[in-house]
């Protein structure tokens, strides 16, 4: 007699919220002490207003994923080829 054996099946999808085509906006607050971000299309805008080391840190991570990204969509040219 063998063993019980019991297969597993997983699926992982990221908790992403639907696509949605708008418009970025930065800005400072009126006395250039803060980072005002905005995201939004016609029906909606969220705003969060930043420190400047919150809105550096929102920078960077942008810029490092952009590059990232970038190399990715490089290398999967090259294997196309």
């Amino acid at each position: 007699m063998s063993e019980p054996a019991l297969d597993l099946e997983t699926v992982i999808r990221r908790d992403r919220p639907p696509e949605v085509l708008g418009s970025i906006q930065v800005d400072t607050v009126a006395d250039d002490t803060r980072v005002t971000l905005s995201f939004g299309d016609d029906r909606d805008i969220i705003y969060a207003v930043l420190s400047p080391t919150e809105a550096k840190t929102i920078a960077t991570a942008l810029k490092e994923t952009a590059v990232d990204a970038e190399a990715a969509a490089t290398v999967e040219e090259q294997t196309d080829e």
